[in-house]
């Protein structure tokens, strides 16, 4: 337990360390130290180049100013100045006091003045006449360290400035695209963003060789302006990479070993190395060879993670530096500023820490471990051995223990004997509570090394034997056989057992616990929990109100049967009460329950045939017959019930005398199902068979039926769940004009959501047979116009259908609350509507003139199909006829249907109604519609259902276009002739 503590401890102190996150910290403290130090020196190089661009805008405005003095006082434009030669040397004078002034204010190795055109050169639109003088030492303001790269001999006499070995007059362009962007550039922007500050035109170029020197330098240019604004020629500054270095990203501020500062663009976390401005030699070696340097975000820490060949893991503190103004056309080009410190520098410190801690640790839990091995075993020798006395020690024998000489065992073992005396008088305590109690409960005892066995007075008493009688083991041998001979079948540890002296039924639970001496047990009189379990489940087996068979019972009782007599022949019939509930809502449900009565005393004529009568629910009741060797038999037997059934009926209050009716189904033991589940299935079903085809009769099962119609019942919660939870969504196909080729209108087409469900007119089978017809209808309508609104942005002006159950009508509130909320969608609804035979032409009226009445339209769906005629549609007076798939579909080689539909058409567009030509699915029947007049057409060839609204078929369209001039041709040339 000691070096248990002494680990734990270990433990908790590394737990502490990872809690109070020492580790994280430190690394934090050092990423801290590292964003700070690329914070400030982003700061110190945004503010540095401030001053630089603030002076050279001063500068550059100042020389602008005398520039254009110079050319308005000798009548020239300034874009001019370098045509003439005196012109020229007095420009070059002024831009020359220019630079000079930039180069002495400015840690800079270079100034420039360059113009639009060449004065020496005039004729070579490649040449500029410039003024490029560069300074050897940019930390100091003497101009005899500066040198003329370009410019007139004049200037360097008048400064007493050196010109250097490759000087030249004029600055040529170069065929490289970026080259000259330090000139082309700002003159851009200017003539881009006129009236501008200057600082929005200032471009700074990356690394170049601008004059062919192998010296590259980074450029600062802005524009020279003439009175207009139009740009004629940039002054600039120039920076050398190795000074750039040294004055703006100087190593002095790096806190690392091997880390270095880099300048280069960079966008999604990608370092663009195309160009770079390295802080020294380390960094220019290790990036030199990289395009893109892609960097990873580390989490919860403002750094990023990369690695390089020769450094290995890097992390890289990220500022973006302010060279450009945020209105500045080059915004995109800025810069940024990283600072690189492998990761094993950053976290040395943290390592150093942790790995001194895990020595520490390691090395003082090992002393502590080792001590304690040595203690435990000097002081618990004596214990050992006071241990190896109490496992000698017999359950009856008295403890005496040995003085140990540690206090603390010492005071245990006087507890334990003080324990071991208090023990042994409760024991006796204990077994003369027992023997005074009422409980029915004894117990016994076997010692493997007595002869006799030990009973409490209860089991001398149920053995009727002499209490304190002395009972061996052979005895008690035979007395436990006898107890245990009966053993419940359901109750493993429950033994029924019949006292012949008292001539009563007990039944005994008896435990029993092996133990080290022997062998204990429990004997507990539970006959009176037996007896009413017994009749609890007598009630779960009876029907309450009619005291025939639960179906709990009824089904065990079947699988009884047919495992008794699996070759025989059963049958179960379903029945329904056919008008308990007229009952129910006319007089009450104390007469509904009299009725109920009433026919449960029917169906007691199977008890003469030893049959099985059970009450399911509240208004069905099954019974099964078994045992039976020939079906006709048992088939008579069933029939007779109805006769039987005449004699019986009840009086309600009003004096009525009201008979007993009920449907039934039949479904045959092994011919239908060879279990009590399918029975109940089967007869059931053809039970509901009776009740929708002819009530108050005897349906036997039929298979062919069932498997045509089972998913109605099936299916009862499917339609619920669909209703409820509004599980449909509408498939949209399009229909086509036939003048136009434009799809001028979609069938919106409900599609379920739920697997049982195959297609739409499963879904309405079900609704049928369920009476949710109504419920169906309102769901369809509501949520069609609720699509049609959500989606009126891609609808647009086109038209949609919408399927409607012709024997339903919306009430009132729900036409209310749709011409409320859509009634500016009306305009865009036509509904359809399927004559049926048998419909209530005065609710299909009403429907139809309450949605005319807001400005939809009505069409009359599967036009021929059998029940609609033109009698039916001078009564509805639709706006469009659709007609049926089966007219349509191979209507270009069938004349009847031709002449059939010809006839429709002309009948149609005599009364302004227009015709759809609905299953079309080849090209020769969409020609032979064209050419027969009809106005729209839908089907497969025009375009399938989606759940999105296709766009219009360009090649479909073009055929349209095609088949209708060819019709047209025909026309005139037949009226010709």
């Amino acid at each position: 337990m000691l070096a248990l503590i002494v680990i734990f401890q270990s433990l908790a102190l590394v737990l502490a360390l990872w809690v109070s996150q020492v580790y994280y910290l430190l690394d934090a403290e050092a990423v801290r130290l590292l964003n700070n130090t690329t914070e400030n020196r982003a700061q110190t190089f945004d503010s540095t180049v401030g001053q630089l661009i603030g002076s050279m805008v001063a500068e550059n405005e100042n020389m602008d100013e005398k520039l254009v003095s110079l050319a308005k006082k000798n009548g020239k434009a300034t874009e001019s100045l370098y045509l003439d030669n005196d012109l020229y040397n007095q420009t070059a004078s002024v831009a020359s006091d220019t630079l000079v002034s930039i180069l002495k204010q400015n840690h800079v190795t270079g100034a420039f003045f360059i113009l639009n055109g060449s004065n020496a050169n005039k004729e070579n639109s490649q040449a500029h006449s410039a003024i490029y003088i560069r300074n050897s030492t940019p930390n100091t303001q003497d101009s005899t360290n500066f040198i003329m790269e370009i410019g007139p001999t004049a200037i360097a006499k008048e400064y007493q400035i050196a010109t250097s070995i490759g000087w030249n007059l004029d600055l040529q362009e170069n065929n490289d695209n970026d080259y000259f962007d330090f000139y082309e550039k700002p003159i851009w922007a200017a003539s881009q963003y006129k009236g501008s500050e200057m600082e929005r035109y200032g471009y700074w170029s990356k690394p170049k060789d601008v004059l062919n020197d192998n010296q590259k330098v980074v450029c600062y240019t802005l524009p020279v302006l003439d009175e207009n604004g139009q740009g004629y020629g940039v002054i600039g500054i120039e920076i050398d990479l190795s000074y750039f270095s040294q004055y703006y990203l100087p190593d002095s501020d790096l806190l690392y070993d091997n880390s270095f500062y880099v300048i280069a663009g960079m966008s999604d976390n990608t370092l663009d190395l195309d160009w770079f401005i390295p802080s020294g030699v380390l960094a220019k070696a290790d990036l030199q060879n990289n395009d893109q340097l892609q960097l990873k975000a580390l989490k919860n820490e403002a750094i990023f993670e990369t690695s390089l060949d020769k450094l290995g893991t890097m992390y890289a503190s990220v500022r973006k530096l302010k060279v450009y103004s945020d209105n500045s056309p080059f915004i995109d080009r800025n810069w940024s500023l990283a600072c690189f410190v492998p990761r094993d520098v950053l976290r040395e410190n943290s390592a150093s820490v942790r790995e001194k801690l895990n020595y520490s640790i390691v090395a003082t839990t090992f002393i502590a471990f080792t001590a304690v091995l040595v203690l435990v075993y000097f002081f618990t020798r004596k214990i050992s051995r006071l241990s190896k006395y109490v496992r000698n020690l017999s359950p009856y024998d008295e403890i005496h223990f040995k003085p140990t000489g540690m206090r603390e065992i010492d005071d245990l073992t006087t507890a334990l004997q003080l324990l071991n005396l208090s023990l042994m008088n409760v024991s006796k305590t204990t077994s003369k509570i027992l023997e005074l109690s009422l409980l029915p409960i004894g117990g016994y005892e076997v010692f493997d090394d007595s002869k006799y066995v030990i009973l409490t007075d209860f089991l001398y008493w149920l053995l009727h034997i002499d209490p304190g009688t002395q009972i061996s083991k052979e005895d008690w041998s035979e007395y436990y056989n006898k107890l245990t001979l009966h053993r419940m079948e359901d109750h493993p540890d429950i033994y029924e057992y019949y006292d012949e002296y008292t001539e009563k039924q007990l039944w005994l639970r008896i435990l029993e616990a092996k133990q080290p001496s022997g062998l204990v047990g429990v004997v507990l009189d539970v006959t009176n929990e037996i007896k009413e379990n017994r009749r609890l489940a007598n009630e779960l087996d009876f029907d309450a109100l009619t005291h025939l068979s639960s179906n709990l019972a009824l089904k065990r009782e079947v699988k009884r049967k047919l495992k008794e007599k699996p070759d025989e022949i059963g049958a179960m019939v379903f029945i329904d009460l056919d008008n308990l509930k007229y009952i129910n809502d006319n007089f009450g449900h104390d007469v509904g329950d009299r009725l109920i009565i009433r026919a449960s005393e029917i169906f007691r004529y199977f008890e003469k045939y030893q049959g099985i009568i059970s009450r399911i629910s509240g208004d069905e009741f099954a019974i099964y017959l078994h045992g039976y060797q020939d079906q006709d038999e048992l088939r008579k037997i069933i029939n007779e019930l109805y006769k039987y059934s005449e004699t019986f009926s009840i009086n309600t209050p009003d004096g009525e005398n009201v008979r007993i009716r009920f449907s039934a189904g039949v479904a045959w033991y092994p011919q239908d199902a060879d279990n009590v589940t399918d029975l109940l299935k089967l007869s059931d079903f053809a039970m509901y068979e009776a009740k929708h085809k002819e009530k108050g009769c005897l349906f036997e099962f039929n298979r062919d039926y069932y498997l045509q119609m089972s998913y109605l019942l099936e299916n009862r919660e499917a339609i619920n769940r669909l209703l409820d939870e509004q599980l449909i969504r509408f498939a949209f196909q399009p229909i086509v004009d036939l003048k136009t080729g434009e799809f001028i209108a979609y069938e919106a087409l409900m599609r379920p959501l739920l697997d049982n469900f195959k297609n739409p007119k499963e879904i309405l089978a079900v609704a049928a047979a369920q009476s949710k017809l109504a419920q169906l209808e309102r769901m369809i309508i509501l949520m069609a116009f609720q699509t049609i609104d959500e989606q009126a942005n891609e609808i647009g002006d086109r038209t949609i259908f919408i399927n409607s159950i012709p024997s339903q009508i919306l009430n009132d509130e729900d036409h209310l609350m749709l011409e409320r909320r859509y009634g500016k969608i009306f305009k865009n609804i036509v509904l359809e509507v399927t004559e049926e035979e048998n419909i209530n032409m005065a609710n299909l009226s009403n429907k139809v003139n309450l949605f005319k009445k807001h400005g939809a339209r009505i069409a009359v769906d599967d036009f021929g199909s059998g029940y609609s005629n033109e009698v039916r549609i001078l009564s509805l007076l639709p706006d469009i006829i659709k007609i049926d798939i089966e007219m349509i579909q191979g209507i270009h080689s069938n004349s009847d249907k031709q002449n059939l539909v010809a006839n429709l058409i002309d009948f149609c567009h005599k009364k302004g109604v227009k015709v759809v030509a609905e299953g079309i699915e080849e090209s020769s029947d969409l020609e032979t519609v064209i050419q027969m007049g009809v106005d729209y057409a839908q089907g497969f060839y025009i375009g399938r259902p989606l759940f999105e609204f296709s766009k219009t078929n360009s090649s479909l369209k073009k055929q349209i276009l095609d088949l209708q001039k060819k019709c047209n041709n025909k026309m005139k040339l037949i009226k010709k002739i």
